[in-house]
């Protein structure tokens, strides 16, 4: 009779359900956003390398995952590699494929000669995955990883599809022809498996890096992590074994072995289980496959136990539970950062600030940083990106914790809505409101209020609350109506992937005030949004040594074309005369361009404005081509830098 771990089976198939619903709720949920590494565990340990190395996260890591990837070490440690087992989507997958190749007879074994040599390259990819986080504190991991691909349908913009198409490609086939191809030769979480089964060599790396460092060697934490690697790559090439650790192990009792072999066959990992004892295989996951295959009662145990059997499935349950449960307890900062005169403020005090939705990743986190680091008096910065908070340290004698506030906010302007009609003026109602600060909260204020037909557009001012001056048509809308609608709970948002539930938080104080009117052809001058970027060593010119070309653009009045900006203002740096990209209102929306005479011209800049195809920097030697979202006619003029008079407004 023919016994099926079912445990198992159920554990892999519910990982995969869940993930498909993950995959799948975005369709009639459009509030959702389909998160696929919320509990990766090769990320949290990834970010928790980046953590330790340079006192960062990696972007979208959070505490869960960290927790989960200190749970999958202390599994394997003490019991045995229970995520390979039970939880891992492509050890899941990549295992039935294997079954479907050996069902249509193509699946073959690896040839000795290679197999070991194939081994070394997951702890490649490791070293190389963990170094370039550590130092980066961004997921290399996510660039290659065919899961991480394949749910988001490559089309993720942390892939590089150099690099994940040839991944996929090799996990599915490779899996077809040979056994658990990427697991045994590709995986860099199979590689951390496998270093920490034989703890006992990782913590003689560990003790010998800790006594160094005591010395005054000053080893820096990479230097770890490859010793770590080579003690692994060691043991798995040269012994593929596990000693001392885990405590749990597969016994086979050889005086009521028949040597009928159905455990082997049974064995996923292809390991030849009538060799061993007590099986040490460092393939062996203890899935227990081969003691609910074999038929002789008792002759296959865990730790000749019969009453172990089921210890694998319950302490994987058990230990994700807890690590779940443990990262609610924890909050990492997401950015640690101090400057300036920080150790010599004798009185360093702390401003602390929730509620920003716009720290929620290590970028944000390092652009806010960037942001006040030019202010003066302040000296440091702890970002939060869990809770959407920091800790900003600065000087009282300096600067007030009031400045300190109005340095973290940004004033805003955004045009609501295009007048279908020609209008003289509009009616103007100052508020402050409160749970209005960042970017995300503007945006959501713009969502709940093109709601109302009447209103034109808003803007924001530094207050306690924020205060907001929105534009609207008296004749289709009043304040009352206005402030209502700032109020709502929630607002259904329309957005390029279908609408999204956006709960709303927002509360009028005192009922705001009446401002008046202002001419139509006014308010269309204020509300308009600069963009101002400079690239290309621009501050190491003389003003003298510029020429600006000006023509006009009106995307640039268009607020869904703001994003965009970045990606033009990318190409454009590829020439190096290029310095500068600004936009003002002048008589209708208008693009100055500056640019080195000296090493370019107005026809290559034109050139270069109305490409079907933009090129853009993803890093200093990655590029990437987009399609040109502008449709720019570049009739301008070209005057002296000298003869114009713009100001210097980075936005």
């Amino acid at each position: 009779m023919k016994y099926t771990n079912t445990i198992r089976i159920a554990f892999q198939s519910i990982i995969l359900l869940l993930i498909g619903y993950v995959a799948v709720r975005p369709v009639f949920d459009t509030a959702y956003v389909a998160d696929f590494e919320s509990y990766c565990p090769f990320g949290g340990l990834s970010s928790l390398g980046s953590k330790l190395n340079q006192g960062t996260m990696a972007c979208n890591m959070s505490e869960t995952q960290v927790f989960l990837g200190i749970g999958l070490l202390i599994g394997v440690i003490v019991i045995g590699k229970l995520f390979c087992s039970y939880i891992c989507p492509i050890g899941s997958v990549t295992e039935w494929l294997g079954k479907l190749g050996a069902k249509l007879k193509v699946r073959m074994e690896m040839p000795k000669f290679l197999d070991r040599p194939l081994r070394s390259l997951k702890y490649v990819i490791l070293f190389f995955s963990l170094y370039y986080t550590m130092t980066s504190s961004e997921l290399f991991c996510k660039e290659f990883d065919p899961y991480f691909a394949s749910v988001n349908l490559f089309s993720n913009s942390d892939i590089a599809l150099y690099f994940a198409i040839p991944a996929f490609a090799l996990t599915i086939l490779g899996s077809i022809f040979f056994r658990l191809f990427w697991c045994k030769y590709l995986c860099p979480l199979g590689a951390v498996s496998n270093i920490f089964l034989n703890i006992a060599g990782a913590a003689v790396i560990i003790v010998l890096y800790i006594i160094a460092n005591a010395l005054g060697a000053e080893l820096s934490l990479v230097w770890l992590v490859a010793g770590l690697v080579l003690v692994g790559l060691i043991n798995e090439l040269g012994f593929m074994r596990s000693y001392l650790m885990p405590l749990p192990k597969i016994v086979r009792n050889t005086d009521k072995c028949t040597d009928c072999g159905l455990c082997e066959t049974a064995c996923h990992q292809g390991i030849k289980l009538t060799e061993f004892e007590k099986i040490n295989h460092i393939d062996c996951n203890l899935c227990t496959d081969c003691v609910y295959a074999c038929p002789v009662r008792n002759s296959l145990k865990v730790n000749d136990s019969k009453n172990l059997k089921y210890l694998a499935p319950i302490a994987t349950l058990v230990l994700v539970l807890l690590s779940i449960g443990a990262s609610y307890n924890f909050e990492f900062t997401t950015i640690s950062e101090r400057w300036g005169n920080f150790e010599k403020v004798e009185d360093i005090a702390v401003y602390e600030q929730s509620g920003l939705k716009n720290v929620k990743c290590y970028g944000s986190a390092m652009s806010l940083k960037n942001q006040l680091e030019n202010v003066d008096g302040i000296y440091g910065l702890d970002a939060y990106a869990k809770s959407h908070s920091v800790a900003i340290y600065f000087d009282p004698k300096v600067i007030s914790e009031k400045k300190v506030k109005k340095s973290l906010f940004t004033p805003i302007k955004m045009e609501v809505r295009k007048s279908k009609e020609k209008l003289d003026s509009l009616a103007m109602w100052e508020g402050g409101i409160n749970g209005l600060f960042d970017l995300i909260d503007f945006n959501n204020l713009f969502y709940t209020l093109k709601e109302d037909e009447g209103v034109f557009g808003f803007e924001t001012h530094f207050g306690e609350p924020v205060l907001a001056t929105i534009f609207y048509n008296p004749a289709l809308t009043n304040s009352d109506k206005i402030i209502a609608q700032i109020e709502k709970d929630y607002v259904m948002a329309k957005k390029p992937k279908g609408e999204e539930k956006i709960e709303l938080n927002f509360d009028v104080e005192k009922k705001g005030q009446q401002k008046g009117f202002i001419q139509f052809e006014d308010y269309t001058k204020r509300i308009f949004r600069p963009y101002d970027r400079l690239f290309n060593e621009y501050k190491t010119y003389e003003p003298e040594q510029l020429s600006v070309f000006i023509f006009p653009m009106p995307e640039a009045g268009i607020p869904s074309m703001r994003r965009n900006f970045g990606q033009l203002t990318s190409h454009l740096s590829a020439d190096d005369g290029i310095v500068r990209l600004s936009t003002r209102f002048d008589n209708g929306p208008t693009a100055y361009l500056f640019f080195d005479p000296s090493q370019t011209d107005v026809e290559k800049i034109k050139s270069a404005l109305t490409k079907e195809i933009l090129t853009i920097f993803v890093s200093e030697s990655e590029t990437k081509d987009v399609e040109n979202p502008f449709k720019i006619v570049p009739d301008g003029t070209v005057k002296k830098y000298s003869e114009i008079n713009i100001d210097e407004e980075e936005d």
